[in-house]
């Protein structure tokens, strides 16, 4: 029997912040928090800037209204946790690449209402989706990253044999979601197709990745998380507002769209960015 990707994409997130939090004291987490002038670069960067590049490709390309839509959405809804899937990466920076997570998938609740009013088009006002958000981002990322916290408090000896099942299991589980959603994935490809939709939406996503990086400060780990962080737009929950607040449109295929652009683009980025880290000396300056 074939599993849902919806219940996939929630084992995988649950996996992979359980593991975070077995590896990440809660003094990481707190001290990853207090670095302010980081945090307020992430939030300009994925509340303010970003949006604004949206707006301005979809007054170039010639996109229909769903496709503009979309776009505008994924432009302004930050955080996703897909992002985990490469951010886990950086080994240096795992409880800065969690609690950015963390906190942006926060921040799409505040920034949801907020779009729904902008976006130039009437949507079907309900508390649903933004009540089911917040549920969903408490029970899926906070639970399982203090739960492993707490765990790891409690069996210091025991927890380290976790990790690395638990890291392949979800590495497992993440490509089985990109195998079972690839006909859905190629479907909404293909149907939207035009009018320089596949440009507008790459240029979203390498724009968005690069004022990231730029916006990491002097840290390349740093750089790199902000990078996939920024540029891996909220595909969840622009999907999950597309289905009950726009019904009877195309909008549902953009996020699709841009999870078929991003899961690559980052995979290709976080190999180049391995062996370019490697070839340079661990004191090197970025």
């Amino acid at each position: 029997m074939r599993i849902p990707p919806l219940v996939l994409l929630n084992s995988f997130v649950v996996l992979v912040m359980l593991s975070i939090g077995l590896r990440v004291e809660r003094g990481e987490l707190l001290e990853a928090l207090r670095n302010r002038r980081l945090f307020v670069r992430t939030l300009v960067a994925n509340c303010l800037v970003v949006p604004a590049l949206g707006f301005l490709l979809v007054s170039i390309f010639p996109l229909t209204p769903d496709v503009s839509l979309g776009i505008l959405l994924l432009a302004a809804i930050p955080g996703t946790p897909v992002a985990l899937q490469f951010t886990r990466m950086a080994k240096t920076r795992l409880a800065f690449a969690a609690v950015m997570i963390f906190v942006l998938s926060l921040v799409s609740i505040a920034v949801t209402p907020l779009a729904l009013e902008v976006i130039p088009r009437t949507a079907e006002r309900s508390e649903r989706p933004i009540l089911n958000l917040t549920l969903t981002i408490l029970l899926y990322l906070a639970a399982p990253l203090f739960a492993g916290s707490w765990l790891a408090r409690r069996l210091p000896r025991f927890v380290p044999r976790l990790v690395l099942p638990l890291e392949l299991i979800a590495s497992a589980v993440f490509l089985y979601l990109m195998w079972v959603t690839r006909l859905a994935r190629r479907e909404a490809l293909l149907a939207i197709a035009g009018r320089g939709t596949i440009l507008a939406m790459f240029l979203l996503l390498v724009l968005s990745m690069v004022l990231g990086w730029f916006m990491g400060g002097p840290d390349r780990e740093s750089r790199r998380v902000l990078a996939t962080s920024t540029g891996m737009r909220s595909v969840i929950v622009v999907l999950y507002i597309a289905r009950y607040c726009f019904p009877k449109t195309n909008v549902y295929m953009i996020p699709i769209v841009y999870l078929t652009l991003m899961v690559p683009t980052n995979l290709l980025f976080h190999l180049t960015f391995t062996v370019w880290n490697r070839s340079r000396p661990a004191t090197a300056g970025v």
